[in-house]
């Protein structure tokens, strides 16, 4: 009986890296290499290169004493490398009960999709390998971050963090994503945020993934800590521009919290949709309260029709900065929020009709009349109206501002004649052509 013969190489695990000494990879692979069962003269074999070159192989035998085992291994890869390539080559030789076997995997990977997969998972004869790509991603946060904010954080195995330059700390292990509020990190720490002083060290927080057995992990990602400013919770109290000339539009934000005024300022900026700047504001006083948990700042000024946002944030006057807000000094301000956009409506224009209804019935009767009807407006207003006689360029008052109910009135008591009607609401929005 002839069996399969393959030459069996034991390979020593080894790691390629062209990072400076001291600094971790922007880029590895974690191999995990599980040993699931053993078959005659056999060997799990797992392979990564790049288009710059060779990475590592681990390599193992699979026998009853190391049936269960788990092995890892740490592979990095060259920062400038633009795509790796991951080969399997698993196999046992049959003698007696024990089967051929024989299992190889290829699999090219792009460095744009990198971190598209959690793990890649392979499987044959008496190995299960699994590698894990590691390169953080800080998705749905920004820098900087504060209290307030949740950060997650994909690309990773076992996962450390390291406030200022205090020592790293595990914050969980064998999980590809990790999702942390930096406030619940830092309380767990002892530490008020609100009182850091500007420049502290501990305004900076780092993350780092890799393996924690080996001591061997990816570059790290830090955010830096600032105070929060009052969370936006709604716009209240907008109206649109009282006529469809004016340009008096309001609105009020709806904050979560109160401004202490003994060591805070909130700077409001107004913007339009197109990143305009329009105005804005310092104010030290202390918001309008809504209810027990909200309070409102309303915007001191006129605002045209348009759709525009708030930009805002709290500064702390007790960090040694000047006694007026200086826009540049970044260390004194709390996190900068945007509002969502929201626009300011033109009133409907007043319009009306006016029609001749009769004559004078005779002369010097003045009992001529004539019905106006208003066509537009907003909704609830009461109207006006205002004659006057026209002779040639002469235009003499007939009849001063005299309200009607509704939006259709006759004037009348009338002589004959040529007559001028202008209409206005309640609000003193005129009628225009």
């Amino acid at each position: 009986m002839y069996g399969k013969i393959k030459i069996i190489v034991q390979f020593i695990v080894f790691v390629l890296s062209i990072n400076v000494f001291g600094q971790n990879p922007e880029y590895a692979y974690l191999v995990k290499t599980e040993i699931i069962g053993y078959l005659h003269a056999n060997n799990g074999k797992l392979t990564i290169s790049t288009d710059k070159g060779m990475v590592g192989s681990a390599s193992y035998r699979a026998t009853n004493m190391t049936d269960g085992n788990i092995y890892f291994n740490f592979m990095t890869l060259p920062d400038d490398f633009t795509q790796s390539t991951i080969k399997v080559d698993n196999y046992a030789i049959r003698i007696g009960s024990y089967p051929d076997c024989d299992y190889t995997r290829e699999e090219t990977i792009l460095k744009e999709d990198f971190n598209n997969r959690s793990y890649l998972s392979y499987g044959g004869c008496s190995f299960q390998q699994r590698v894990y790509p590691l390169h953080i991603v800080g998705t749905d946060n920004t820098d900087p971050v504060c209290s307030l904010t949740t950060i997650n954080l994909k690309g990773g195995y076992d996962w450390e963090y390291q406030i200022g330059n205090g020592g790293w700390k595990t914050l969980a292990s064998a999980t590809q994503s990790v999702s942390i509020n930096i406030g619940d990190i830092y309380a767990d720490n002892g530490i008020d945020i609100n009182e850091l002083p500007t420049g502290s060290a501990e305004r900076s927080i780092h993350f780092q993934t890799g393996h924690k057995a080996s001591n061997k992990f990816v570059a790290t990602r830090t955010y830096t800590i600032t105070g929060c400013s009052p969370v936006f919770v709604e716009y209240y109290d907008k109206a649109k521009t009282s006529c469809s000339y004016k340009t008096d539009g309001k609105i009020a934000i709806k904050l979560n919290r109160n401004i202490d005024s003994s060591k805070e300022r909130l700077v409001v900026t107004l913007y339009k949709s197109d990143r305009v700047l329009i105005g804005q504001e310092h104010t030290t006083n202390s918001l309008t309260p809504i209810n027990s948990t909200n309070y409102g700042y309303i915007w001191p000024n006129d605002i045209d029709t348009g759709t525009y946002y708030f930009l805002y944030q709290t500064q702390n006057i007790n960090l040694d900065i000047p006694t007026a807000p200086d826009i540049d000094d970044g260390s004194s301000w709390d996190k900068l929020v945007k509002t969502p956009n929201f626009t300011i409506e033109k009133a409907t224009n007043v319009d009306f009709t006016a029609k001749w209804v009769n004559d004078e019935s005779c002369f010097e009767a003045d009992d001529g009349k004539i019905q106006v009807e208003v066509t537009s407006g907003e909704t609830g207003r009461s109207y006006f109206y205002i004659v006057y006689k026209v002779e040639g360029t002469i235009e003499t008052l007939e009849r001063d501002w005299t309200s009607f109910s509704g939006t259709t009135t006759v004037i009348s008591g009338l002589g004959k004649g040529e007559y001028k009607i202008k209409v206005k609401d309640n609000e003193d929005c005129l009628a225009k052509e």
